[in-house]
């Protein structure tokens, strides 16, 4: 039985595999941290939710297995191609974290998700980002917004910019026919960074004086390289930073 034929014939408890998976990824970061530090308990639990539906397809349609696993290593080796080569590139410098530096910030991000997708986009920026907000402390918002317009949203115009669509890709979707989507990204993006403006701009008022001071003093215009620039150690409640 063809693989495609096969997911209708299976039941809705098939579904449960996936949701337990997705549960574990929401849940153990917040009840068991420590656990969830070790990549191979993420694999156990990975195995332990995907091992059984593996093993009923392989028994049923053994093919379509070899198919999806060529399908993943081609995306594992998209996703660590734009991981190594954005996480080579080391953008120093620290701007003023104004809302307008911050919305820029995120604008450009989500530009360069489609391009060099939104691994790389956000590999590339998860350091600078965090960096020109270290003299503040109310920034919780910040990642909260830099995964929907970098990590998430800003991939949809092009396969390379996100996992399904690349995967739509390998399965023979026209490259550029994503581009269809571009009216939805504009608009959305118009929308999440208007609402990311507005609440960088409220937080920013809580900033005290001392904070801006220190801010606009380390000031240091952004460039490509140089490692060895440190600017003064104060954190900024982002990894990496």
């Amino acid at each position: 039985m063809h693989g495609s034929e096969l997911g209708k014939e299976l039941s809705p408890f098939w579904i449960a595999p996936f949701a337990g998976l997705l549960l574990a990824i929401a849940v153990c970061p917040l009840a068991v941290p420590h656990f969830w530090e070790s990549n191979r308990n993420k694999a156990v639990v990975a195995a332990i939710f995907g091992l059984p539906v593996a093993l009923f397809i392989a028994s049923q349609d053994p093919a379509e297995i070899v198919s999806v696993v060529e399908e993943y290593f081609s995306f594992v080796s998209l996703l660590a191609s734009l991981f190594v080569i954005s996480g080579g590139i080391h953008i120093r410098g620290d701007l003023e974290a104004r809302p307008k530096t911050n919305s820029l910030f995120l604008l450009v991000g989500h530009v360069l998700a489609s391009l060099i997708g939104a691994t790389g986009a956000s590999v590339l920026l998860i350091r600078a980002v965090p960096r020109t907000n270290r003299e503040r402390v109310n920034t919780r918002h910040i990642p909260v917004f830099f995964v929907f317009l970098v990590s998430s949203i800003g991939g949809l115009l092009l396969p390379i910019g996100d996992p399904p669509l690349f995967l739509g890709y390998l399965q023979g979707v026209p490259f550029f026919s994503t581009l269809n989507l571009l009216p939805m990204w504009l608009s959305t993006v118009a929308v999440v960074l208007a609402a990311f403006f507005v609440v960088d701009s409220v937080a920013y008022r809580r900033v005290s004086s001392e904070a801006i001071f220190h801010d606009r003093a380390w000031a240091q215009p952004l460039g490509i390289g140089d490692w060895g620039l440190r600017g003064p150690s104060i954190s900024c409640g982002w990894p990496g930073c």
